[in-house]
């Protein structure tokens, strides 16, 4: 079989997927080719992650795959990728020194018996490629965050919050162009500071993405239930609501090393409580930082 190959750009890393199991593209989320990577940028890929065949995913996708919940388990100087119960063995993996990723998957231009056996194969794809990322950001100290992303006048503003938070809600506010996404933003250490990055996967209600980034100015956590105004955090209290938003691979070593993006992140960017309506401006809590 031939391999099918392409280069995508996720929070200003190259990651290459090459598949000798047939064409992935659709089992990628919809908003994959807006970050497709053009063929002549001869950008060095951070990360090659490879689609091999699998004979027992080829038996049995749901088996194999199913319930789709899914961690990264370091060992030494790999990362096990499998489910959370761990039952049926590793999935894949990610070898760090060689920046390899290995998954994998059955046949993917075969027939599916059931609508279930393509759904668990594109939930296992999706977790291992955003774990791939998220491995990529935490060594370059960043990572993903639950949270909408805009980019106003050059500089980019997070607002994070957990489920029914209103992300979503409040991304619509934006002019579209603006926004890098409404549920999943990276930011990642650059220099002195950092930035805010979108990211291929959109929230349930599949809002807007885009791949581009920006200098991140503030962060701020959604709390609709306090009066309302922006409230300012202490360190302490900053670092924990953003690691309250992270979301985890499952690897124990991972807390550290968001402890240690979170607190250097806390002494680089302004971060806020901010509660609001849902559906309200909240162009005029922006204003300060986006003055000259």
């Amino acid at each position: 079989m031939s391999t099918w190959e392409s280069s995508f750009l996720l929070a200003g890393y190259s990651i290459t997927i090459r598949s000798v199991a047939g064409d992935p593209t659709a089992l990628l989320t919809e908003s994959m080719p807006l970050f497709r990577l053009p063929e002549d940028t001869g950008m060095p890929p951070d990360l090659v992650l490879h689609i091999e065949e699998d004979e027992r995913a080829q038996a049995d996708p749901l088996k194999r795959f199913f319930p789709p919940s899914f961690r990264l388990r370091r060992e030494g100087d790999k990362s096990w990728f499998e489910r959370s119960d761990g039952h049926g063995g590793p999935l894949g993996s990610i070898e760090h020194g060689m920046r390899r990723a290995v998954l994998g998957l059955p046949l993917l231009a075969r027939s599916w018996r059931l609508p279930e056996e393509e759904e668990a194969v594109r939930e296992a794809l999706q977790a291992f490629l955003k774990g791939c990322l998220q491995w990529l950001l935490l060594e370059g100290g960043g990572t993903l965050v639950h949270a909408a992303g805009v980019v106003l006048r050059g500089r980019g503003f997070a607002f994070a919050g957990h489920t029914r938070a209103g992300k979503t809600t409040l991304a619509r506010i934006f002019p579209p162009e603006a926004v890098l996404g409404d549920d999943l933003v990276a930011v990642r250490r650059e220099g002195e500071g950092f930035s805010l990055y979108g990211t291929p996967w959109p929230g349930r209600e599949k809002g807007r993405v885009d791949y581009g980034g920006a200098p991140l100015a503030a962060i701020f956590n959604l709390h609709p239930g306090l009066p309302e105004g922006l409230h300012p955090l202490t360190p302490a209290e900053a670092a924990a609501e953003l690691a309250a938003n992270a979301p985890r691979t499952g690897d124990p070593l991972e807390e550290s090393k968001l402890l240690e993006v979170f607190s250097s992140l806390t002494t680089r960017v302004s971060i806020y409580r901010l509660s609001v309506r849902l559906g309200e401006d909240v162009m005029r809590y922006l204003e300060d930082f986006l003055s000259p």
